[in-house]
């Protein structure tokens, strides 16, 4: 019976001990932890969109789809500091252009009816509900902007024109970045259209040096590139930022730059593992290889004109 009541105290305390770890391990998360990130809150065709960041601030926007268009247009932006009190959540408005949803200057307080990783759902100070849910698209916990939706565009490399006949010819190549507007929930961003490049191309090359001597001058004339690409791209390009310029008059220099920024083809299939075999023979010949007595400069990059 004494080694029967043993055993049953083993076989116990095993049993807790395995609960206590596995408890251990599926941490529940905090209510501060739940409300980060992005969420949205639909209002007929528009969208209010708010994101939490852990640093203690929120930032708020809202969305307005156009009932016969694909269109998205904002109409505002908000951003305060928040904090959550037992069953509250506090909201302090600090900045505010869309006051009919964020009033400046006002603390609101919400009591936390429901909060999951998917939903939450408050009632303010007069009873009514408000919903949210979370969207799509997540934001750093450490940057709080926010993320940029980047389509790396091929380089565009053009003969400017020329004002008079006797200009030297100067050649314009760069590499942008096309940066999307913040979608709707669920919206789907419009693939490259085929027109864009040409689009750049046919524009970019109509500039004359005056046009874009400098970098201000550059990033003007990307403003206006916007305006002329965003219908063929559903009006959803926020900007195109330039990585990489140069304006050059050495036919040398450009060749330089597209094999630069020209990324390599993918290998055909059958290629891939006789690359790598290569590079590993290739590895072990540097291994086993002398140096040279020679050491070459780097080469330096010409001075624009």
């Amino acid at each position: 019976m004494k080694n029967y009541l043993r055993y049953l105290c083993i076989a116990l305390t095993g049993i807790v001990s395995a609960i206590f770890l596995t408890g251990c391990g599926e941490k529940e998360k905090s209510r501060s932890e739940l409300v980060l990130g992005n969420w949205s809150q639909e209002r007929n065709r528009a969208y209010v969109l708010l994101y939490i960041s852990l640093k203690g601030e929120w930032t708020s926007s809202v969305k307005i789809s156009e009932a016969t268009s694909k269109v998205v247009k904002s109409k505002g932006n908000a951003k305060g500091i928040w904090n959550i009190e037992k069953d509250q959540i506090i909201f302090t408005v600090m900045e505010s252009d869309i006051e009919d949803v964020w009033e400046k200057n006002r603390t609101l307080l919400y009591n936390i009816v429901d909060l999951t990783e998917s939903r939450m759902q408050f009632q303010d100070e007069n009873g009514a509900m408000t919903v949210w849910t979370r969207t799509r698209i997540e934001k750093s916990a450490e940057g709080g902007a926010d993320p940029a939706i980047i389509l790396p565009l091929a380089p565009v490399v053009v003969n400017l024109n020329k004002n008079r006949s006797n200009d030297k010819d100067r050649y314009l190549c760069l590499k942008m970045n096309m940066i999307f507007k913040e979608p709707m929930p669920g919206q789907k961003l419009p693939p490259l259209h085929p027109k864009v490049l040409d689009s750049a191309i046919i524009f970019f090359s109509s500039l004359v040096y005056e046009d874009i001597k400098d970098f201000d001058g550059v990033k003007d004339q990307c403003r206006n590139l916007v305006r002329i690409l965003n219908p063929y791209m559903e009006d959803m390009i926020k900007e195109l930022v330039v990585e990489n310029v140069i304006l050059a008059s050495d036919i040398d220099r450009v060749e330089e730059f597209i094999i630069e920024h020209t990324p390599p083809p993918p290998p055909a299939p059958g290629e891939e593992k006789g690359a790598r075999m290569g590079k590993r023979r290739k590895k072990k010949n540097q291994r086993t290889k002398k140096p040279s007595p020679w050491i070459e400069s780097p080469s330096e990059r010409l001075p624009g004109p």
